[in-house]
């Protein structure tokens, strides 16, 4: 049997707010962006494919998902420094700058809405 990851949804109170970090910011490309329902169905995806992320409407009474709920998404690069500096430059807020571990690189961003992510250095 051979599973594998597509998406990852994330909820986000701002779409618009969201779909900006994630373009602007960050990097990545709109892989989809229809209507759905009142709301929208975006999917945001690294340049050059991989696991797409949805950003998805939370509703008004969902609590924001911020740093005292830690769960967050892995990414990896290449650099983790060089990275770091060209998201640093482009407004990415770091919550740890990069650190080398013992077992390799380091590094948490988080989003507007305070959704953190672990960003990490290709072996």
């Amino acid at each position: 049997m051979a599973i594998t990851v597509s998406q990852v949804s994330l909820y986000y109170q701002d779409q618009d707010a969201a779909l900006r970090f994630w373009t602007e910011q960050v990097g990545f490309e709109v892989a989809t962006d229809l209507p759905y329902g009142q709301d929208r169905w975006i999917e945001v995806a690294p340049p050059g494919g991989g696991v797409r992320l949805v950003l998805y409407k939370a509703a008004p009474d969902w609590p924001s998902l911020s740093s005292d709920k830690p769960n967050y998404v892995l990414f990896e690069a290449d650099d983790l420094v060089k990275t770091h500096e060209e998201l640093s430059a482009r407004g990415v807020r770091f919550t740890m700058e990069p650190k080398q571990e013992g077992w390799g690189w380091s590094a948490v961003f988080t989003d507007p809405e305070g959704h953190l992510f672990h960003l990490g250095q290709k072996r």
